[in-house]
Parts: structure tokens; C-alpha cells; sequence
């Protein structure tokens, strides 16, 4: 039998060690449970946060399994950590590289701080250069194609927060029917890293919407805003069947049900999913679709229009709950006839 494992293999054992918490088993596992238990209890971080770093954290354990933490010391462990950097993620994104250069940097301060390592071995790795990527954004025609070809409230009200308020998929997944102020006009949203934030919704249609979605769904105070959704074909009465049979004297009649629950919160998934249905109906992609035209594309659209309209990233900053201004500055992506239109107003005439 070969020593070697395939990379399926490979893939299979991590995920089982994440799973089952077994890489804590290791010397640098039993630090990294040490850390997540400070960073969920002392330093807040919330459950998706908590996710992200101990996936990455846990390929680090496994990969030095026979190390201790002392043997990350700099400079030999900075020469380790890009040992690991370049086989676990030396194919991937600068964006991702640089997400794991960040989580590395936060653990090895916690390591210093707390564990009496001699200087942070993350620190010297340079961080990746991330390259220009050209940012999409829906047109006006498309983003009311795909709220005027919603029926459900709930899916009208969905996607209108994505493409005219800028909510990301973790913002959308929180929402419960309590976070609307219907006096005030105005969301809170609850999205990642714990952050929340107001966002007016001087729609009155997501208003209506809502209001449809209290009568047909029994919509209430602690349910969510998407669902977990159940399509099972039925026996109906025949006059509302898609399928009838004769069965001896009896005319019976068959149709697909499809249920829809609130009151237990959906999964990234079946928002996933749920988008890709949205966008089905609006005719924008083929039955069964579920990449290619992600959903984060609607809140670059929603940051572009308001950047268009009033030149003030500010205010664009506000609709996207950014702290720092300078990540809203690469959802704000304008163009030429943006610019043409903008030199036309200060200078005069043709441009």
C-alpha cells in the first residue's frame, strides 16, 4: 500500500478533523482551541467568524502536526508559515492569501501576548497584491425585472434589500420581521462580524410587501424574513390540480405544494439557492442555475447607483454599514460616462 494520499483523500481527512474538533489533538490544535475559546469569549467574535478562522487555523495545526508552538518562532517559522501558505492556498486568490496572512497575524499576537512566543512569525509575510478586477453591477432595467418578476412578498422584499439597499447574503439571511420599524421606516440590519447598522426603507412597496406577508404567512415577531422551502406533489381537488386521474369512479387531481417556513432560520445555502430562484423567474438564468451571476453583484449595484446620483461616498458608506470608508470605495465603482458627465457639469459643453 502506498504511503501517499490522494488529494481526496487529503480533503476528506481535514474535513473530518474539523468536523469532529480532532485536530485539537495535535500541539499547535491545542493552541488553537486555546485562542478560539479567548476570541469567542473574551474578544467577541461572532459564530461566522469563529468559523472562518478555526477552518484556517485547524490546516495549520494538521500541516505542523508533529511541531510545537515554540517551533514557530521567527525566523524559522516565518519560513514555515509560507511553507503552508504556499500548499494549502498558493493557488488561490491574493484576496484570500491575504485573508489567511490576517487570521495568522491575530493568532500569533495572541500567542505572543498570552503564550510567551518570541515574536510574531506572520508578521514579516508580505502581504499579496490583490490585482484590478472589474466589478459588475446589474443595469436599472434588470434590477426591476428581477424585483417585478417576484410574487411571494418575501421574495419581492429579498431582493429589493439587495439590489436598491445593498444588504449582503449574511444580511439578508438575519432578517427577522422584528428588525423593521414601521413608524420610522427603517431596517436594522444584522450582518457579519456582528456589525449592525439602520438602513431607511423609503420604499412604500417593501411596506405593502410586508403587509401581504403578515396575512399569507402568519408572519411573526421572531420569524425570518427568507425560508426554508418544501415543494411535495399533493392530492388536491381536481379544479386545482396540474395532473388529474380517473381512479375507478373517482376523479382525482394531483399538484405541486410547495411550503414555506419562517419561523426557523435559513442556512447560507438556501439563500444561495433562494437568489438563483429569484433570478429564474426573471428569466436571467436557465432552470437549475446556481453560479454565475453571484448576489453580491446586487450591493456593488445598489453603492454604484447611490455613488451616480450623489457623487458623496459618505453617504454610500452609510447604506453599506462600512466602518472604514476605504472599503466602500471599492463598491462605489463608477465609469467613463460617469466621468464624462461629471466634467460636462463642471466645465460646460460637449464632452
Amino acid at each position: 500500500m502506498s504511503d501517499s494520499l490522494t488529494l481526496a483523500q487529503s480533503a476528506r481527512i481535514m474535513r473530518e478533523a474539523l468536523r469532529d474538533r480532532s485536530y485539537r489533538s495535535t500541539p499547535l490544535g491545542l493552541e488553537v482551541a486555546r485562542y478560539i475559546r479567548w476570541k469567542r469569549n473574551e474578544w467577541g467574535a461572532s459564530p461566522e467568524t469563529i468559523r472562518d478562522y478555526e477552518a484556517i487555523l485547524a490546516k495549520l495545526a494538521l500541516y505542523f502536526a508533529d511541531l510545537e508552538l515554540t517551533d514557530l518562532t521567527p525566523p524559522v517559522g516565518t519560513e514555515r508559515l509560507r511553507e503552508c501558505w504556499d500548499y494549502y492556498w498558493g493557488e488561490r486568490s491574493p484576496r484570500t492569501r491575504a485573508k489567511v496572512r490576517s487570521v495568522w497575524i491575530d493568532f500569533m499576537e495572541w500567542a505572543v501576548r498570552e503564550r510567551g512566543l518570541a515574536g510574531n512569525p506572520a508578521r514579516p509575510l508580505a502581504a499579496p497584491k490583490k490585482r484590478d478586477v472589474e466589478t459588475e453591477t446589474f443595469t436599472p432595467s434588470v434590477v426591476e425585472r428581477i424585483i417585478a418578476a417576484q410574487i411571494y412578498p418575501a421574495d419581492i422584499v429579498g431582493v429589493t434589500l439587495i439590489l436598491h439597499y445593498g444588504l449582503r447574503r449574511g444580511g439578508v439571511l438575519n432578517v427577522q420581521r422584528r428588525h423593521f420599524d414601521i413608524e420610522r421606516r427603517q431596517l436594522t440590519v444584522h450582518t457579519k462580524g456582528g456589525r449592525i447598522y439602520p438602513v431607511p426603507i423609503p420604499d412604500e412597496n417593501v411596506w405593502l410587501a410586508l403587509g401581504r406577508l403578515d396575512l399569507e404567512a402568519q408572519w411573526q415577531d421572531d420569524h425570518w424574513l427568507l425560508y426554508r422551502q418544501d415543494t411535495r406533489r399533493m392530492r388536491v381537488p381536481p379544479d386545482e390540480a396540474d395532473e388529474v386521474l380517473d381512479i375507478g369512479s373517482e376523479t382525482v387531481g394531483y399538484a405541486n405544494i410547495t411550503r414555506r417556513r419562517h419561523d426557523r432560520k435559513p442556512t447560507g445555502k438556501i439563500v444561495h439557492f433562494w437568489w438563483y430562484r429569484c433570478l429564474e423567474r426573471a428569466g436571467l438564468v436557465p432552470e437549475g442555475t446556481s453560479s454565475g451571476m453571484h448576489m453580491h453583484r446586487g450591493r456593488h449595484t445598489a453603492a454604484t447607483e447611490l455613488q451616480r446620483k450623489h457623487h458623496d461616498l459618505r453617504l454610500t458608506q452609510l447604506l453599506l454599514g462600512h466602518v472604514d470608508i476605504r472599503s466602500t470605495a471599492r463598491y462605489a465603482q463608477l465609469d467613463t460616462a460617469d466621468l464624462a458627465d461629471a466634467l460636462r457639469e463642471l466645465h460646460g459643453g460637449d464632452v
